[in-house]
């Protein structure tokens, strides 16, 4: 694996985002107030015995790995599916933005996470926020739609927790979160990129809209130690 984005946990927690993350040379994982992720830098089975071994029963890890994982049965799979990797390309630029679209921090964090709760675009905690760059859209003081950013494999950052209520659907409400997110992180000097299930075929339409093009399937795993 020698692109920053085919281990993009492991290079988040190694990188852009080692500051919201405890661990070693060996395992790394990020604050649990902000996400459930864990970096390894392989994943054969000796570096998942490692997991294992740091690991308190009951917990909660999130993996997303270059190929399937050979798992024994002490762990309980709540999720393994194939994940689609875009990466946004950089000759699109001068994404429009919307002046309906607003810069969200701590003080919005319970209205994120009502939406987050309700949509369902990935975990989103209650210091999630911290990862920066999150944009939304109101009416009526109710935050109806929002995106941010998360994972910092340096020079990519990743989008996530894209969501619109869902009656608010349909009316181009996320290509403007999106957008907003997009030009933040261009103007640092980064990457943006995002992952989604690969039957997601709205989503896809969207992010293409946007520029980004598909560059890898990876999987996506959800393990608890029992």
């Amino acid at each position: 694996m020698n692109h920053p984005l085919d281990n993009p946990i492991w290079t988040a927690l190694t990188t852009g985002s080692k500051k919201f993350s405890y661990g070693d040379e060996h395992i790394r994982l990020i604050d649990r107030d902000m996400g459930f992720f864990a970096g390894l830098p392989s994943y054969e089975p000796e570096h998942l015995e490692s997991l294992w071994d740091v690991l308190e029963d009951g917990v909660k890890v999130i993996l997303f790995t270059p190929n399937p994982l050979e798992l024994d049965d002490r762990w309980i799979v709540h999720n393994d599916r194939k994940l689609l990797q875009m990466v946004w390309d950089n000759e699109v630029e001068n994404l429009e933005l919307s002046d309906s679209v607003q810069p969200l921090d701590p003080s919005h964090v319970s209205q994120m996470m009502a939406l987050t709760d309700l949509m369902r675009p990935g975990p989103f905690l209650e210091k999630t926020i911290l990862f920066g760059n999150y944009f939304g859209i109101f009416s009526r003081n109710k935050l109806i739609s929002m995106a941010g950013a998360r994972l910092n494999p340096a020079p990519f950052t990743e989008v996530s927790a894209v969501c619109t209520l869902k009656d608010y659907q349909g009316r181009g409400l996320s290509k403007k979160v999106m957008s907003a997110v997009i030009n933040s992180l261009v103007a640092q000097e980064s990457i943006p990129f995002l992952h989604l299930y690969p039957d997601n075929l709205s989503a896809f339409k969207l992010y293409s809209s946007l520029g980004f093009v598909s560059r890898a399937m990876l999987r996506v795993y959800s393990l608890e130690k029992t």
